[in-house]
């Protein structure tokens, strides 16, 4: 199996692979985009405090953007239309 993990580099793992895992890491600054998400979510949450008018709910249904059965049909006959 090997060594077990010093706690530095269990943290570093978390960091590297846990928290905020959808952000890439670069070789050059490898948490520098990680930091700086963190600190806009940290700034809106400050905002959202400071002046609930930018209190912003991703998952209310008015915020979704839809497009209809008929629409998306109408994009795919245009398509094929295109190529024919």
């Amino acid at each position: 199996m090997g060594r077990p993990k010093t706690k530095i580099e269990e943290a570093r793992d978390i960091l590297t692979n846990v928290i905020l895992s959808h952000i890439p890491m670069s070789k050059h600054l490898p948490y520098f985009a990680k930091c700086r998400y963190l600190g806009l979510m940290i700034r809106r949450i400050i905002e959202a405090v400071h002046d609930p008018s930018k209190l912003d709910d991703k998952d209310y249904y008015g915020n979704k953007r839809l497009e209809l059965s008929g629409q998306l049909i109408s994009l795919l006959f245009e398509d094929l239309f295109k190529k024919f």
